[in-house]
């Protein structure tokens, strides 16, 4: 007979992860007022014209090519002078790079306010609770997002921003499950959520910047609950082998 996969939730240790996960957001989430890739904005007013600059910056992206978008297009679509945009951004690298750095942010912050929202008391539940968070996530902007998480563009800062974004959602992830699992030994349990995680990540990175065939056509809401069934499954699999191993 197949294992019903549903563990105890342990609130404690739980709620312990939650408040380590906001902290950790408020200490490494970047937005613009506090982002390395911005040139401080000292006045109202310039506060305002970096949000025109921003709001602009965006709107190129959703529909050009990387060679279309330049700080003199940005300087036109947010009716300002190019010089105006050189006073928050030292050259176009440091506006994108600003931008990712956000739209990361926005990802990650959905996240951890779906985990410090609701008590997840089995692993089904959390997987699709923060499949949910991030399809969620992705959906409101797909046009943005499908700029930004290009692989073509080969920054490396636009590509480190995203993998330290990667990596605190994993810790999220990881903290998040790991309550949630029978004990295996501790080499066999990291095994379980990284690929879990990986078929995850894997799967909405490739939907995100559109460069996998296979997803392209599917909604967010569509591929959120395929691969949370997948990863639900692989964790089923893992544990049920493990446990009729051991008789």
């Amino acid at each position: 007979m197949r294992m019903q996969f549903t563990f105890a939730f342990r609130d404690v240790i739980v709620l312990t992860i939650l408040k380590q996960a906001t902290k950790s957001t408020a200490k490494n989430v970047s937005t613009f007022d506090t982002s390395p890739h911005v040139l401080r904005p000292q006045q109202r007013r310039s506060r305002a014209a970096l949000a025109r600059i921003v709001k602009a910056a965006e709107q190129l992206l959703r529909k050009s090519t990387i060679a279309d978008f330049s700080m003199a297009a940005v300087a036109e679509a947010a009716g300002m002078p190019v010089g105006n945009i050189y006073r928050r951004f030292r050259g176009k690298d440091e506006l994108l790079q600003a931008i990712k750095e956000d739209a990361i942010a926005r990802i990650e912050n959905a996240v951890t306010e779906r985990l410090s929202r609701e008590r997840f008391r089995d692993v089904p539940s959390l997987i699709r609770g923060i499949v949910g968070a991030v399809s969620e996530a992705y959906s409101r902007d797909q046009g943005l997002h499908r700029f930004l998480f290009n692989r073509s563009i080969g920054d490396p800062v636009l590509t480190e921003i995203a993998s330290s974004g990667r990596r605190r959602i994993f810790e999220y992830y990881r903290d998040a499950l790991l309550p949630l699992l029978p004990q295996n030994s501790a080499e066999r349990t990291e095994m379980l959520v990284r690929v879990s995680f990986h078929i995850i990540a894997a799967a909405m990175a490739g939907k995100a910047c559109a460069d996998d065939w296979t997803l392209k056509d599917l909604s967010w809401n569509a591929l959120g609950a395929e691969i949370s069934t997948a990863a639900i499954a692989y964790l089923e699999a893992s544990v049920d082998l493990k446990t009729s191993g051991s008789h």
